[in-house]
């Protein structure tokens, strides 16, 4: 758990000076040191971050100076020196530059490493009068705008390779197809008519992509074409009462409501029940009392019958 906490805290720290320095290069120019118009160009193009440790370079590359050493065929080759009033530094680097394919490279192999040019290819540079840095030696990991399109190759030769077939990694196949897609979202997007066919066309073509065999079958089977409303989808289960569940408790208002709403049994009358009879009661509060004329036998003691809720009988 420990491991998770700080592993999780550790991406969002990165995910917030991610954020933080997309905004400072959206916002913030930093300023141009030189008249130089190779720094004008890339202050528009490299992030803060990378353009300042360009601009050092541009900088240093005034106190060298760049002479011809050897040329033999399509290779020249030239020594780069660092010169100081008052002091001559003895330790050289050099600029080998290939004419067929217009490519310079120096000993010290910062572009290799770091990936943006050296000092002493600046002073190359200079000495040729290359005044705009070429896009070749501009690498797009390092720009503002690297995060826009694919980020893996061309899409031109993503789109041959797939069509011919040719054995590509994941991602690559993963951005050509976000490429695709995007511009297709971008597109349906204006209108509410084109986003309803394009949502209805996606779920039928995710439908026959799962078709398709791992192995690279490409047959795809004949579907009809179906709208969204004739396509059955699987609803919710309809509620069951759980087992165990009691009577619902009622509330006070409830109560007095039912008590209003019953009938007596013996009256008929709402608002009161057969215990509560006003009638039953004035029965019993009265007594009637019937005495039997008839001759008595011998022995026998006259009866007195009480009619009313309470029957007893004197013998």
């Amino acid at each position: 758990m420990g491991f998770i906490t700080r592993f999780n805290r550790a991406l969002t720290h990165q995910r917030h000076e991610e954020l933080v320095c997309n905004h400072v290069d959206l916002n913030e120019q930093p300023r141009i040191m030189s008249m130089v118009m190779m720094e004008e160009q890339m202050v528009r193009i490299y992030t803060k971050k990378i353009f300042l440790l360009f601009q050092k370079e541009i900088i240093q590359s005034n106190k060298y100076i760049c002479t011809k050493k050897v040329s033999s065929g399509d290779i020249k080759q030239y020594s780069v020196q660092r010169f100081e009033s008052g002091s001559n530094f003895h330790r050289q680097r050099q600029v080998t530059y290939y004419i067929q394919t217009d490519y310079v490279s120096c000993s010290c192999r910062t572009f290799d490493f770091e990936g943006y040019p050296c000092r002493h290819m600046i002073c190359f540079f200079k000495k040729k009068q290359v005044l705009p840095l070429h896009e070749k030696y501009i690498l797009r990991r390092w720009t503002k705008n690297a995060k826009v399109g694919i980020s893996y190759g061309d899409a031109d030769l993503l789109t041959q390779s797939v069509e011919e077939g040719a054995d590509k990694s994941l991602m690559a196949r993963r951005g050509l197809l976000a490429h695709k897609a995007a511009i297709l979202v971008d597109d349906a997007s204006l209108t509410e008519g084109r986003s309803s066919y394009l949502l209805g066309e996606f779920e039928n073509l995710h439908l026959r992509v799962k078709q398709i065999d791992i192995v690279g079958n490409t047959a795809i089977p004949n579907y009809s074409s179906k709208s969204r409303e004739s396509q059955q989808f699987i609803e919710d289960p309809s509620e069951v009462r759980a087992k165990g569940c009691g009577k619902r408790l009622k509330s006070s208002k409830e109560k007095a409501i039912s008590k209003c709403n019953r009938q007596c049994s013996v009256c008929g009358v709402a608002g009161h029940d057969k215990r509560t009879c006003p009638n039953l009661n004035s029965r019993s509060n009265v007594d009637t009392y019937h005495i039997d004329n008839t001759p008595n036998e011998p022995g026998e003691h006259d009866t007195f019958t009480t009619i009313g809720s309470s029957n007893f009988q004197y013998m």
